[in-house]
């Protein structure tokens, strides 16, 4: 679809005059993140959208617009083109990251907000200065990303092997040896491979960093609300080591009413992949 001046490609799938659930996925990944957990919905009168972040997949790789702020307007602007006022939206790691800027900056468009593996932008940033010791995998990762051409070189190095060993490393061992966990890693590494895709993931993350320095930082954090009116459920794994535990309550407190905490146990940072039953039960009650 054409939204905002440039091609995002979305997956639907359910009747488009239903609510609308709106996917997001995280570094690395894209619609196919999703793949699991569609089919558990599918019984559902519900419109599901995935969506190829800007930059990611078929959507289009344009030199700029790689920050939070627009990345949500891009979603917003998503949830028009299929004819919706709002939606449901479901975002993993930074796409959870996006789903929190929407709701704030545009909060008629969120009903509602579902986050795997994510956490309140204002809480990820805190977290990291406070306790840097229990986001050192998020802040190690960060930071490298800053360096100029070599995290790039590194995802692509020996067949983008690197994308396959992280989301291997990111479930929950007893995961890691079953057929979808495999296909999910050799998606992950083809998507990897499409042209610009792996410069242009880095550039997310650049942002993150380097916005702390600028006058766009300050100015962002201005327009985060201490509280958001959508009520929002903060999904975690148990074995997900990326992020503390308590940095999902802290998130869940800033959102509407009714904004609750939900731990799925012996799953690791991407439970939409390796639990989407109970992923999709979380999504039934939301909506």
């Amino acid at each position: 679809m054409h939204t905002r001046g440039i091609r995002l490609h979305v997956a639907v799938q359910g009747p488009r005059s239903a609510p609308l659930v709106l996917l997001i996925h995280g570094f690395g990944g894209g619609w196919f993140d999703w793949s699991e957990l569609m089919p558990e919905l599918a019984g559902d009168e519900l419109c599901i959208a995935a969506v190829d972040l800007r930059g990611y997949g078929r959507s289009d790789k344009t030199p700029r617009g790689y920050d939070l702020t627009t990345a949500a307007s891009d979603m917003c602007g998503v949830i028009r083109g299929l004819g919706h006022r709002s939606a449901l939206v479901v975002g993993h790691g930074e796409g959870g990251l996006i789903g929190w800027t929407m709701a704030a900056h545009e909060p008629d468009r969120v009903r509602g907000l579902v986050t795997l593996a994510s956490a309140h932008p204002r809480v990820v940033i805190r977290a990291a200065l406070v306790h840097p010791v229990s986001q050192w995998t998020r802040i190690r990762s960060t930071l490298f990303a800053q360096l100029p051409r070599l995290p790039e070189r590194r995802l692509l190095r020996r067949d983008a092997e690197k994308a396959v060993h992280t989301f291997r490393q990111s479930v929950a061992p007893g995961f890691r040896d079953t057929p979808t966990c495999a296909e999910h890693a050799e998606l992950r590494r083809e998507a990897m491979k499409v042209d610009k895709v792996a410069h242009l993931s880095c550039e997310y993350r650049r942002w993150t960093f380097r916005s702390r320095f600028r006058p766009e930082g300050g100015q962002f954090n201005r327009t985060l609300p201490s509280r958001t009116d959508a009520p929002v459920v903060c999904v975690d794994g148990s074995m997900d080591r990326s992020y503390n535990p308590k940095i999902a309550g802290r998130s869940a407190a800033k959102g509407g009413e009714g904004s609750r905490t939900e731990v799925l146990y012996g799953v690791g940072h991407y439970p939409h992949i390796e639990d989407p039953e109970a992923v999709a039960l979380i999504i039934r009650a939301a909506v």
